[in-house]
């Protein structure tokens, strides 16, 4: 019964490194698209004369 629990804890705190994993992936790609956006969206703005 106590190999089974700890392998199961095994298996949940896993899971959830790999799932803080791939939120933070998500996190940097989406920093990085909206800053290229931002700075599209500098680069080619008409400008007043």
């Amino acid at each position: 019964m106590l190999l089974i629990l700890s392998t199961t804890l095994y298996n949940v705190k896993f899971s959830l490194w790999m799932m803080a994993q791939g939120m933070l992936g998500i996190f940097i790609f989406m920093a990085m698209f909206y800053m290229l956006i931002y700075a599209l969206e500098r680069i080619f703005t008409p400008k007043a004369e």
